[in-house]
């Protein structure tokens, strides 16, 4: 009852601010004349490109997933893609993709939930990297006058990502790391196991993956890019910084239900330093919501009753529940290249 409160209250609490911020908005800027006078031909556009949004999503976890399993087929991959979407639209930080383990009930799940990290992890890096830089840029650049102190927040910051860049493009150092850690503390074979997500994972893969996370990262910016432009004018110089600042101060507040109201709020504000409309960015924003989050997830809810009417005798978990439903013990022994380590 506790988890489902929390999660009702997420989805309220995003409602919330969405209606202050159209009732603050409304008192300057006409968002319903900005929507009247949208470019559908932009919206087009922006629902064209989620394509090959999803497809560089599919490739970097179809390649992580082949690493592993070199049967694994692009149907399920897919499938576990959008499945991983419906249950991260639904938790703060789209931590619910986690569950991708579950669409796999004859793999190791563990092993898979160790993949579905490296995926978020190189994600989560890029997010970062391209949100620092894009504050540092606009903070010397005189944008963030208001913020006077933000140094002594980005230097730290900055820092701790050169740290990970070095070590996630080191793979082979955080396996010996992960495996003494799991010697010396007797880890549970199950979370042994995940760590095998890292064999033969080389620094090439590394930089393979950071480029696929790249690219699609940069297919959401010139998504958002597209749509402002449906309602107004901006540079591409100008939606770079404020969406990649965006995405990276969003990802560091997961307090509403799919970010809703938080993303909304802090793109608008961005935005506002490049004197962009801010009933455009707000029609633009929930707008992003719908095609790049809510119709994948919709989409996904098709696996997810698949998944469950093939096991009519157990409950699918809470998403709340997943990642901890994925350790259950399975027959697959721990890989030999982790005792050998």
């Amino acid at each position: 009852m506790k988890k489902k409160g929390l999660y009702w209250f997420k989805i309220i609490l995003g409602i919330g601010i969405v209606s202050v911020l159209y009732t603050q908005i409304s008192q300057t800027d006409s968002i319903g004349n900005a929507f009247l006078s949208t470019n559908w031909v932009n919206v087009s556009l922006c629902i064209v490109l989620l394509i090959p949004n999803l497809y560089m999503a599919f490739l970097k976890w179809f390649y992580l997933l082949h690493k592993k399993f070199p049967d694994i087929s692009t149907g399920e991959v897919f499938g576990s893609l959008l499945f991983g979407y419906t249950l991260g639209l639904i938790t703060p930080g789209r931590l619910g993709e986690l569950g991708r383990g579950l669409f796999f009930p004859q793999r190791d799940k563990a092993v898979i939930t160790g993949l579905n990290i490296i995926d978020k992890a190189f994600n989560q890096l890029v997010f970062f990297s391209l949100g620092c830089f894009s504050l540092w840029s606009m903070y010397l650049g005189g944008y963030l006058p208001e913020w006077k102190h933000l140094p002594l927040v980005l230097i730290p910051a900055t820092t701790v990502i050169v740290l990970l860049w070095l070590l996630l493009l080191n793979p082979a150092f955080i396996r010996r790391l992960l495996n003494r850690l799991a010697a010396r503390n007797h880890l549970k074979s199950r979370l042994l196991r995940a760590t095998a997500a890292l064999n033969h994972f080389s620094r090439r893969d590394s930089l393979v993956v950071l480029g696929l996370s790249l690219v699609w990262i940069l297919v959401v910016v010139l998504q958002y890019h597209v749509l402002v432009l449906a309602f107004t004018t901006v540079s591409v110089w100008a939606s770079f910084h404020a969406v990649t600042s965006t995405l990276f101060i969003k990802t560091l507040l997961p307090i509403t239900f799919a970010d809703l109201g938080i993303r909304e709020g802090i793109a608008i504000f961005f935005f506002s330093q490049f004197q962009v409309s801010r009933a455009a960015v707000f029609n633009a924003s929930l707008l992003i919501f719908i095609i790049n989050f809510l119709t994948p997830a919709i989409s996904g809810t098709y696996f997810l009753f698949r998944l469950k009417s093939k096991q009519p005798e157990r409950e699918i978990p809470l998403v709340t529940e997943i990642v901890s439903d994925q350790y259950q013990p399975t027959s697959t022994p721990v890989n030999s290249d982790i005792a050998n380590d």
